[in-house]
């Protein structure tokens, strides 16, 4: 059963040891006279030499200099002798101590910025700390030992009385890993638990939003349990937190983190339900991918294997949800012609994955590329699997042999061999093309089946008319319309700000567009037109079967069950 927990205070007791191999951490947060403070204690011994060296938060998840809101640095031993050295580098500190010292570095976390988060800045993996409320991801707020040794960390964690706290830190066995990778909230969150097979399931959310906390909630157990089938695990402790985003009435966005055992969920309040679900199932599939079937690429070059880590983990997104009646076919099917108008349309599609790797914090489009690209190679290699085997096998088989064994290589180095080792099909010739060198992949006619034939179509090209940019308000105003596009006719002009999309989506110039514009007088109007040059062009769509998707065999091929008996 589901039910709102609320927890005055919540102090997991410290038990300082003279244990080399131990850190031991203190989260407190406090509240006077309308002001929050955020005070972190981690009591460690130094090394023998009398130096150790502290890493502070840096760079994480695109933001960067998360040092900048560490203040109040100070560092305690019992002969009162430790002092802190600075350096260069202002993400990293030496303690000099006396040799094997038990020490206490002291600090609190000050953010650079107050207020609610805006969707427009998109900082808000940076810590929160405010009068009613704290949001806080481990890689922005915790400082650790420049060290190889394996640590195993204890936390007490506090809350003023009266406070909501959830945290994915409230367990046995941390290590700095799960320290780092975890998410902490206190203050005015909602907090649903569910224990299933003794795991304790929560989500907290704030803020008021499209979706109720009920169905929020509810959304979060089917999706876990939907994929704790498809790999066929037991149920684990898992946490996701809602933040809401402030952002104009015309802007819609939502996303998140995947923190291994938690997931920190942002968003307006305005946001799609459906599309909340397909993030939640494709963040709960990183439970997984990579790091259960074998690992990330580690270091600079980690995102020379985001085809295999978000790609395939789409490919999974759309088929845990169809297997487990999250979503229709229809849906799965919407969503797999985005993914191939996305690939199509992407002025990057054919750039190598050394691109990727080199520019895939400075473009966005480089960003996109390994999602729809890795999803649509995944396909690919499904249904070549299932050619090759006549039914008999297809990716799940593969997915299932590395999180049975997983490689020693990282997921994607190892993939093409162990693919063979399990099916006896070489997609090693596959990889290089599409993958290293960016060929873009055309899918057979048959991969979806019964689903309808996967073609290409003539379709109008998508002509806006007209450019803008945002406001201080994050509401697009236009700057300049087109005189030959559709635009310009339709009474679009330099000035007009975008209220709200009334109908048609940006991209589809097969419908038409409604948008309510205010105009530089104030006066509202609805203006429709068709985003398009008249021009067309070929697109790759999967051209759904007219027939009951549920009884015809495309639902069943869509979550990877067998065609006929024959598999």
């Amino acid at each position: 059963m589901l039910h709102s927990l609320l927890v005055a205070t919540s102090t997991l007791a410290l038990q300082a040891t003279a244990d080399g191999t131990r850190l031991d951490y203190a989260l407190d947060v406090s509240s006077e006279g309308g002001l929050t403070f955020v005070s972190i204690e981690l009591t460690l011994i130094g090394e023998t030499d009398g130096e150790t060296g502290i890493i502070l938060p840096n760079n994480w998840g695109g933001q960067n200099a998360l040092w900048g809101a560490i203040d109040d640095l100070a560092v305690v031993s019992d002969d009162g002798a430790a002092a802190i050295r600075s350096g260069d580098d202002p993400s990293r500190l030496t303690l000099t101590h006396a040799p094997g010292a038990e020490l206490t570095l002291r600090y609190t976390v000050t953010p650079e910025r107050t207020g609610e988060p805006l969707a427009s800045l998109g900082d808000y993996y940076r810590p929160y700390v405010e009068p009613d409320w704290v949001h806080l991801i481990g890689q922005t707020i915790f400082a650790f030992p420049d060290s190889d040794a394996d640590f195993t960390v204890e936390i007490a964690l506090h809350a003023p009385q009266g406070w909501t706290l959830a945290s994915d830190l409230e367990q046995d066995e941390l290590d700095i890993s799960a320290l780092l990778t975890s998410i902490t909230v206190a203050g005015d969150f909602r907090v649903f638990e569910e224990t299933v097979d003794g795991a304790s399931q929560r989500v907290a959310i704030r803020g008021d939003h499209a979706f109720t906390d009920d169905h929020m909630a509810r959304s979060v157990s089917e999706v876990l349990a939907a994929n704790a089938a498809y790999w066929g695990a037991a149920r684990e402790p898992y946490l996701v937190t809602v933040l809401p985003l402030e952002a104009g009435s015309d802007v819609m966005s939502l996303g998140g983190t995947n923190l291994g055992d938690a997931f920190a969920f942002f968003t307006t309040n305005n946001a799609d339900p459906s599309i909340l679900l397909r993030i939640l199932t494709h963040e709960h599939v990183h439970t997984w991918i990579p790091g259960r079937v074998g690992g990330a690429i580690e270091g600079e070059d980690e995102a020379a294997g985001y085809w295999f880590s978000e790609g395939f983990t789409d490919f999974l997104t759309q088929r845990t949800a169809v297997k487990a009646g999250l979503w229709t076919a229809e849906t799965a099917l919407e969503n797999w012609n985005e993914a191939l108008m996305e690939n199509f349309n992407s002025p990057v599609r054919d750039a190598p994955n050394d691109a990727i790797t080199s520019g895939f914090w400075t473009s966005s489009e480089l960003q996109r590329l390994p999602y729809h690209r890795g999803m649509i190679f995944a396909a690919l290699v499904d249904q070549t699997i299932r050619d090759a085997t006549h039914g008999l096998q297809d990716l799940d088989d593969v997915l299932a042999a590395m999180h049975a064994n997983p490689p020693e290589n990282a997921a994607p180095l190892a993939f093409a061999e162990i693919t063979q080792a399990v099916t006896g099909v070489d997609v090693s010739d596959l990889v290089a093309r599409h993958i290293e060198a960016g060929e873009p992949v055309t899918l057979p006619a048959d991969t979806f089946g019964a689903c309808g034939v996967t073609e290409f179509v003539e379709a109008p090209v998508f002509d806006y008319g007209m450019v803008g940019e945002r406001n201080a308000e994050d509401r697009f105003v236009i700057t300049e319309v087109d005189p030959g596009g559709p635009a310009a006719p339709a009474g679009f002009e330099p000035g007009m700000m975008v209220v709200e999309r009334l109908e048609g989506a940006y991209g589809d110039a097969s419908v038409d567009s409604v948008l309510r514009m205010e105009a530089p007088d104030g006066q509202i109007i609805d203006l429709r037109y068709r985003p398009t040059n008249g021009e067309t062009r070929r697109l790759p769509r999967i051209a759904v079967a007219d027939a009951d998707l549920a009884l015809n065999g495309c639902s069943a091929r869509l979550a990877g069950l067998p065609d006929s008996p024959a598999r």
